[in-house]
């Protein structure tokens, strides 16, 4: 069995930094074809750990029904901001194409954590970033630090929650963008490559929500 995600990483920068704030950064969507790629944020007070809903993992082991009850027990509990504050933000496919998919999934970070508006007056915020590239981010504590975590959404909690919150957001919509569109059958594939969207993209051709830079989609545009 593996290890579920704890807090040893925020507990660690916050007993160095006791008037900091430790957040988790997680992304959804950077290999689809169509649809946005959505950033999760994450704060979890240090006395709150404990009540969190029980399940929490990385989200891509998680079913879509327990992701979902995770999701829901995770937003009620985010009413309570001095326990859990939760964030998300989406950069468009047109966006995507303008400046590129790591790009655009960083700005969708940068967008979240800005949306928590927790770091003012701070002496310290660390970000915390799935993944193995360290994006230039930036907070309006006094010092920023920001730390890729190879594999993070299994590891470090704040991540796997900010993980959770940006898949199912993302899902979402791709679920109310496949009832404008229908035939790409995004209800079911969100977007990524299936055989099944790779035949309507064939068949039906390109939407404004396909991004047109990822070469599956561009190979149509060059014919």
């Amino acid at each position: 069995m593996k290890p579920k995600p704890d807090f040893r990483q925020e507990q660690h920068w916050l007993s160095a930094y006791p008037n900091g704030i430790v957040i988790g950064l997680d992304e959804a969507g950077r290999g689809p074809w169509a649809g946005p790629v959505m950033a999760g944020a994450a704060w979890i007070s240090p006395d709150a750990v404990n009540d969190l809903p029980a399940g929490i993992a990385d989200s891509k082991t998680l079913s879509e029904g327990s992701r979902k009850q995770i999701y829901r027990q995770l937003k009620d509990m985010a009413k309570d901001h001095t326990k859990l504050k939760l964030a998300t933000a989406a950069v468009s496919a047109a966006e995507i194409d303008d400046i590129g998919i790591l790009p655009a999934t960083f700005r969708a970070m940068q967008m979240a954590a800005d949306k928590l508006t927790l770091t003012h007056g701070r002496d310290y915020a660390v970000l915390l970033v799935d993944g193995s590239i360290t994006p230039d981010l930036t907070t309006e504590a006094e010092h920023t630090h920001v730390e890729a975590v190879v594999k993070g959404d299994g590891h470090v909690l704040s991540i796997a929650v900010a993980a959770i919150m940006a898949k199912y957001d993302r899902d979402q919509e791709m679920m109310a963008l496949a009832q404008e569109y229908p035939n790409y059958q995004w209800q079911n594939n969100k977007g990524y490559g299936t055989a099944d969207h790779k035949s309507a993209l064939d068949t039906y051709g390109v939407t404004p929500y396909h991004r047109k830079s990822f070469r599956p989609v561009a190979r149509l545009l060059e014919e």
